[in-house]
């Protein structure tokens, strides 16, 4: 049952970021139902343009706060900070944590230091100021299952959100069990509530360069094969033939963003501490039922790639690709005026082309656990793309 209580205060924390653009924009659209935001906040590191803000509707209810450097800043600073730029900070009820934390450094003795005191120093000071708090909402992922160690997966599927903790040494790679043991004990006799969320993929719109944009790079590639070779033109899958069969749940931003604001207004105590896939659609799909429907947005025919290998391809990759065709890319880019932003495909090893050829397994999520809390919300992975490229178009991001 979802709380009827009016009068909150959402913030944002990281609202320029793919997630943190998603969720503001379902706050302003007022979701899930009208009347419940009485006033949302975005924090932000650097400012925000006016023209990076035109894309969220305009809304008397909203605050951007820029100038937070949540990583570096003090505790007393952060405090002072939110008093002095977030309006009617004591209201604030609805805490959504979206913060890309820096590279890890595993040379030092606390590797995961960065990372949780910034969570720790930025939730003691909103406490401080916000009484009222009700909730705070975490972003995860799939990499909690192991999704990041292409070699060494081993989790079956779906994967459920009770599976044990990864094995050593691959659990001392990742922050998340850190986190989830500090939330444990920060929150412990605290009248607020808490949840993480498990996205895969996350494809989503942001008006400015962004390194985690996975939907970029591919949508930069698509628009560029069609600029050279024209409309109906067949596109083979630029991956391996592994990743092209590999069943996902891809996490359309949009729809991540809808499920956790769905969390955060539960009246369940069960709910306190516990983790939550999401994703776009809870039927599983793979690049052979998707590739298509995008391709033909752009006026291509989607074909699979054009060899059988697991794990690599003589295709050359979105970034392989533009690069090789710079003068055809900077032409396109000046005569649609496009932003024009560097092309690079986010890898987790470092490797080129590494979600398109490495991700060759299946990692399909279950999604019984959100869903048994009443969230309805179903689309596509193609409708999930197709309204991250209609962002794009709008914003001259792509033709």
């Amino acid at each position: 049952m979802s709380s009827q209580n009016k009068g909150f205060h959402a913030i944002v924390l990281g609202a320029s970021g793919i997630s943190g653009w998603a969720f503001t924009n379902q706050l302003l659209q007022d979701y899930p139902r009208p009347g419940i935001w009485d006033r949302i906040t975005g924090l932000t590191r650097k400012p925000m343009s006016e023209e990076e803000l035109s894309y969220w509707p305009r809304d008397e209810r909203f605050t951007l706060a820029s100038g937070f450097d949540l990583h570096n800043d003090e505790e007393d600073v952060l405090r002072q900070k939110l008093e002095d730029r977030v309006k009617d900070v004591e209201s604030l009820t609805h805490v959504y944590y979206l913060i890309q934390d820096p590279p890890v450094d595993f040379n030092c003795s606390d590797p995961f230091a960065v990372s949780i005191n910034a969570l720790r120093r930025t939730l003691s000071a909103i406490e401080s100021l916000a009484p009222n708090l009700r909730f705070v909402h975490l972003q995860y992922g799939t990499f909690i299952y192991g999704v990041c160690f292409t070699n060494d997966f081993y989790h079956p599927v779906p994967l459920v959100e009770d599976l044990p903790p990864l094995k050593k040494p691959l659990c001392d790679m990742l922050h998340y069990q850190t986190c989830t043991n500090f939330m444990g004990e920060f929150s412990k006799g605290k009248s607020w509530r808490w949840c993480e969320t498990r996205p895969d993929e996350i494809i989503g719109f942001v008006p400015r360069m962004n390194a985690y944009n996975a939907a970029y790079p591919i949508a930069m590639y698509l628009s560029l094969f069609a600029h050279i070779n024209g409309q109906g033109a067949e596109c083979p899958f630029p991956g391996s033939f592994g990743a092209w069969k590999a069943l996902s749940n891809i996490a359309g931003a949009d729809i991540i963003a809808k499920a956790a604001i769905h969390l955060s207004l539960l009246d369940e105590p069960s709910l306190n501490g516990e983790g939550y896939n999401v994703a776009s659609s809870a039927s599983p799909a793979n690049w052979e039922m998707t590739w298509p429907a995008i391709c033909s947005w752009f006026g291509l025919v989607g074909k699979p790639p054009i060899d059988n290998e697991t794990d690599k391809t003589g295709s050359p990759g979105p970034d392989e690709y533009i690069s090789m065709h710079d003068t055809e890319y900077k032409e396109m880019v000046d005569v649609f005026r496009l932003k024009g932003w560097p092309v690079s495909s986010p890898s987790m090893d470092g490797s080129p082309n590494w979600e398109l050829t490495k991700l060759n397994f299946d990692r399909h999520l279950s999604l019984q656990k959100l869903k048994s809390t009443g969230f309805k919300d179903d689309e596509e992975p193609a409708e999930s793309w197709i309204r991250t490229f209609e962002r794009m178009r709008k914003a001259k991001v792509i033709p």
